[in-house]
């Protein structure tokens, strides 16, 4: 080796004091390093532009946009649908798992009155809001 080959392999610096930037780009005809695209380039051309979308505020709610009646029989049906769907898949489970014929009739029977009774309150409920709104 001669001391040109090693005079060509060493990167060449800014100064006299031999120093390089490795935060300098490199030259694109230097054959030594290859010019690396830029990630965020390379991601932003792999798919369609994202349009960007205005989304409104909603409205203040209160709870006073619902009259008190109303809120009180949403929640009073809410449990009862709650008790009749517990009760109707309880009771089969009871005669089927355990053979418990009269316990899972029972139990079957009040879930079944319980979706009834909310049925009819429900009905009862929406008629009211129509005659009234």
């Amino acid at each position: 080796m001669t001391g040109s080959d090693d005079e060509r392999r060493q990167p060449e610096s800014d100064d006299a004091s031999g120093f390089v930037d490795p935060g300098k780009a490199a030259e694109p005809d230097d054959p030594g390093k290859a010019a690396e695209p830029d990630e965020q380039d390379f991601v932003k051309d792999l798919g369609p532009d994202v349009p960007e979308v205005d989304v409104p505020e909603p409205p203040e709610l209160s709870e006073t946009d619902v009259p008190d009646d109303l809120a009180r029989s949403f929640w009073k049906l809410v449990m009862v649908f709650n008790l009749a769907l517990f009760a109707a898949s309880l009771g089969p489970m009871l005669i089927y798992f355990r053979g418990e014929w009269t316990n899972g009739t029972a139990v079957f029977a009040l879930g079944v009155g319980a979706f009834v009774y909310g049925y009819r309150r429900y009905k009862r409920v929406t008629s009211d809001d129509d005659h009234n709104g």
